[in-house]
């Protein structure tokens, strides 16, 4: 079934969805400052987002490999050193020994929206987020129910990420489990990325 075969890139993607980055971040703030609905309204943007990145990175990379098929080992060695530069800035917040949570207050629903919206499309993460999954799971780029399939487990899978964000923040005591969370999350990332990036560059190199 094809839904099985993009279960793998479906379990890299949602651990890019629940590391902090700034959309996370700007959940959280929103969700910590603001209140649960203008958290959610956050995820709903997020989810919109992703929708959208998703379907010009698949159907924009399915496109470009059909016509130069020897661009996917170009795209191999460029994700393998992605993930090594992520590993690399996931580690310095792990070591990071100063961690502090702000808080967004007084957004309404649409303005919170609205402010995630611009987060999740101008961020440049989300980009190179993209190239990564390509690279380790072509299969999400092999034919039109593929990716169809995958932009919309993606967005579902952003959408209910950040929902639990904006669920769980929308509470006082959550900020001390996250900060006490916060550096070890890192860490893992730090050492999943690292091999997953290493993992590319040999396939490569045979």
């Amino acid at each position: 079934m094809p839904f099985f075969d993009l279960l793998p890139a479906l379990g890299f993607f949602l651990l890019n969805v629940f590391v902090p980055g700034p959309n996370v971040l700007n959940t959280i703030a929103t969700a910590t400052g603001s209140g649960h609905r203008a958290g959610l309204a956050c995820a709903l943007a997020c989810g919109l987002g992703i929708f959208l990145w998703a379907s010009a990175a698949l159907f924009g990379a399915a496109a470009f490999f059909e016509k130069y098929p020897l661009a996917n080992q170009s795209l191999i060695v460029l994700g393998g050193v992605l993930l090594l530069y992520f590993s690399v800035r996931y580690l310095r917040k792990a070591l990071n020994p100063h961690s502090d949570l702000v808080s967004i207050t007084d957004q309404s629903f649409a303005s919170s929206f609205w402010q995630a919206f611009v987060v999740m499309m101008t961020n440049p993460k989300v980009l190179t987020t993209w190239l990564a999954v390509i690279s380790l799971f072509p299969i999400i780029t092999d034919g039109v129910p593929n990716i169809l399939g995958f932009i919309l487990l993606s967005a579902a899978a952003s959408f209910s990420g950040h929902a639990l964000f904006a669920t769980f923040f929308s509470s006082k005591t959550a900020a001390a489990i996250y900060l006490s969370l916060y550096r070890p999350l890192n860490a893992v990332v730090a050492i999943g990325f690292c091999f997953y990036g290493f993992k590319l560059l040999i396939s490569v190199t045979g």
